[in-house]
């Protein structure tokens, strides 16, 4: 784009705004302007409406006059009859008066002889039971086809209360033509158009005349239902654009309106609008003249520092540049700075770019170098997982088992640790399933474990009260874990406190790691993830290790699709490591890992653990037996069906959600094939919503312990300390650990 547009978008710019705001102006004026007739009309529609009111009183006040007559009172209908002919005749606009029973009948009515047949029902039936339910005066709307050829009239009802009940119906027969007068002494000027309207939408009197009863414009009816007073534009039933304003009455469901031609509420505003525009178009006529001069000033000198431009980068002094302008004259001076300044960060970037490739080599030697050193010990440890095959018993087994999958975890890490370059540029794939975090998180407690207990440090864990699940790959999410603890127990002295918290929140799975170790500058909470950095050593603590930690744990963090922070309030005062995670789209259940403290039983009970996922099932039967009881594991409800028959077990921990048949089904088997024999029944599971809780109690549950449970929690079931066994909350079993 040349500076000579941009010079006319500078003017527009300009010069838009103050026409707009010129339009504004005009607009507001007409605002105003048709505020004020709103607000006239809306006076006449409240005036107006006072004088229909009044007038409907004044019937009101005549029918109640009419029926305190002693006749009536005395129930004598044949006497009020004439009395009621006697007023008929000194009211004008009364076209009948009649007179019903509560039940609608019509005892009386001066449009026939004494003693002819009546209707048994009422006409316009709804302000008949209008004033019966209110047992006050209902004014109705317009009755057409009257019986007795009366014309259109419109009822106006005066209840007659007794004890507190209605006993007659007193009506007067109105002339709508009795209102056409009220609305002519409006005189409205030439061209309005006013109109009086009964609930039904039908004309009781209009200026211009439109027949009695004949129904109003759809758009006036539409805007009366929408709300009791209003202003809108629309058209007349003879299609004149009108802005009409309707104002409701407070005796009856009547409303009026008054209706401005909108030429005579407009014609200001096209005045207005017209002469705003051709004032904006003058002065944007103007304006795009000057700046049409302006540019050419501009553009020639411009023009040739353009030419001047690529010849920058060699360090070409530029040619002087004559311009009346002076801020020309400084760009030209810039100009040729910034030609020098390039070619200085030219051979600045050269110089670096040789020290990258340096480092690129240094680190491709480092990691040559890592992988052999990381490859010796893993020769010892093959060695005595054959000499440890010669040992029997099932704890040589379990150790085994635990070794190979160690082993095999050990042979994965080195492989993708060799390859960092790999998982800079998002190479590494991932091994996805859903798995639990709980479940990540006791792999990693059992890996950092034991350096932890080289140097006596506290580890207290809280899981989350629900499940957690996440779709990811759970050696590299546990190796997260295990990297931050480890670096936790790294920088916190022996006997300090690490605490592992689970939660969850917004859709995250959320894990902490917070420990009472050294902690950090709050400034180097981003240098502590970038790869093969140490912070400064100098605090009293040795610093080990290769640098790398931290930083596969932010990188795998990130292939999982969520975040890691690292916060300190300062040196000595501890650091906090957050993991966050999205959750899985559907919850699962998974095995955990317990840490329970030490405990010991007298009691030697026979007890039967069931859950699908093995290892937690061996691990919780090794636990019971080391402790003095007769455990035995099973994977699946039939096979324990069919162990407990032999076994007859006293006590049986059961997982609630199993494959086919499910822990509070299972349960109730057991129950039926113990027969008289007492069962125990807890649920040991990693469901601990409130339901599931309510269903185990429902299912003859003696406990509901949701994993990991505390170890203190588990031995004080199996041995059955108390006389009975209390039912366990979530919180109370963790809590009790």
């Amino acid at each position: 784009m040349s500076l000579r547009t941009l010079l006319l978008l500078l003017v527009l710019a300009t010069g838009l705004p103050i026409a707009a705001f010129g339009l504004l102006s005009a607009a507001s004026v007409v605002d105003r302007e048709q505020s004020a007739y709103e607000a006239a009309i809306r006076d006449r529609n409240r005036a107006f409406m006072s004088a229909v009111d009044a007038e409907l009183n004044g019937h009101v006040q005549t029918l109640r006059a009419l029926a305190g007559s002693r006749a009536l009172a005395g129930d004598d209908i044949r006497d009020f009859y004439e009395a009621a002919r006697n007023v008929l005749e000194t009211q004008a606009s009364w076209t009948n008066i009649t007179l019903h029973a509560a039940d609608g009948r019509q005892l009386m009515n001066l449009a026939v002889a004494w003693g002819s047949a009546l209707p048994e029902r009422p006409y316009e039936p709804r302000s008949f039971e209008l004033a019966l339910k209110t047992q006050a005066p209902a004014i109705g709307n317009i009755i057409e086809g009257a019986p007795f050829g009366q014309p259109p009239s419109i009822p106006v009802r005066m209840p007659l209360v007794r004890s507190g009940r209605v006993v007659y119906i007193l009506t007067a027969l109105v002339r709508p033509e009795s209102f056409q007068s009220v609305l002519t002494k409006q005189q409205l000027p030439a061209g309005w158009v006013s109109g009086l309207v009964d609930g039904n939408g039908r004309f009781i009197a209009r200026v211009p005349a439109r027949p009695v009863g004949s129904m109003a414009g759809d758009e006036y009816r539409a805007h009366v239902r929408q709300s009791p007073e209003g202003w809108y534009r629309g058209r007349t039933v003879e299609g004149l654009d009108t802005y009409t304003a309707h104002t409701a009455s407070h005796v009856s469901d009547w409303t009026v309106g008054y209706a401005i031609p909108a030429n005579l509420v407009l014609a200001s505003a096209r005045h207005a609008a017209w002469t705003m525009a051709l004032g904006a178009a003058i002065c944007l006529a103007i304006a795009l003249t000057g700046a049409l001069l302006l540019g050419r000033r501009i553009t020639r000198p411009m023009s040739q520092l353009a030419a001047q431009a690529p010849d920058m980068g060699s360090g070409t002094p530029l040619a002087p540049i004559r311009s009346a302008i002076r801020e020309l004259d400084a760009l030209a001076r810039a100009l040729k700075q910034a030609s020098e300044a390039i070619r200085a960060r030219d051979q600045e970037l050269h110089q670096r770019a040789a020290e990258l490739q340096r480092a690129d080599v240094h680190k491709t030697q480092f990691l040559a170098t890592l992988s052999h050193e990381l490859r010796n010990p893993l020769a010892p440890i093959a060695n005595g997982l054959a000499l440890l095959e010669r040992q029997q018993g099932d704890a040589a087994a379990h150790t085994r088992a635990m070794m190979n999958r160690q082993m095999a975890h050990l042979r994965r890490l080195i492989d993708d640790l060799l390859d960092v370059s790999r998982i800079d540029r998002g190479k590494l794939d991932l091994r996805r399933e859903r798995i639990a975090i709980h479940v990540v998180m006791a792999s990693a407690i059992e890996t950092v474990k034991p350096s932890m207990d080289a140097k006596s440090q506290r580890l207290v864990v809280r899981y989350a009260a629900e499940p957690l699940f996440v779709d990811g790959d759970s050696v590299r999410l546990s190796q997260v874990l295990s990297n931050i603890l480890h670096n936790a127990s790294k920088f916190t002295p022996s006997g300090g406190l690490i605490e592992l918290t689970s939660a969850s929140d917004a859709g995250e799975a959320i894990v902490r790691v917070t420990d009472s170790g050294i902690g950090f500058e709050p400034s180097d909470a981003e240098r502590v993830f970038e790869m093969f950095v140490q912070l400064d050593p100098g605090r009293g603590q040795m610093t080990v290790g290769l640098g790398l930690g931290l930083t596969l744990a932010r990188s795998f963090v990130e292939m999982h699709g969520g975040r890691i922070q690292a916060t300190s309030e300062g040196i000595g005062r501890g650091a906090q490591f957050t993991v966050r995670l999205p959750l899985a789209a559907a919850a699962g259940t998974a095995a955990v890992t317990a840490q329970t403290s030490g405990h010991h039983s007298k009691v030697r009970r026979r007890i039967l653990v069931v859950d699908d996922n093995a290892d937690a099932a061996e691990s919780l039967a090794t636990l019971l037996r080391l402790h003095d009881m007769e455990a035995r594991a099973c994977y699946d409800a039939e096979q324990a069906l069919e162990v407990a028959a032999d076994f007859k077990p006293d006590l049986a921990f059961l997982d609630l959600s199993m494959p086919g048949m499910n822990g509070v089904e299972l349960g109730r088997k057991l129950r039926t094939q113990a027969g008289a024999r007492p069962l125990v029944l807890v649920a040991l599971t990693g469901m601990g919503q409130k339901a599931d809780i309510e269903e185990t109690q429902a299912g003859g549950f003696a406990a509901h312990l949701t994993k990991p449970a505390a170890k203190d929690a588990v031995l004080r079931i199996a041995v059955g300390l108390t006389e009975n066994v209390v039912a366990f909350s979530p919180d109370s079993a963790k809590k009790s650990g």
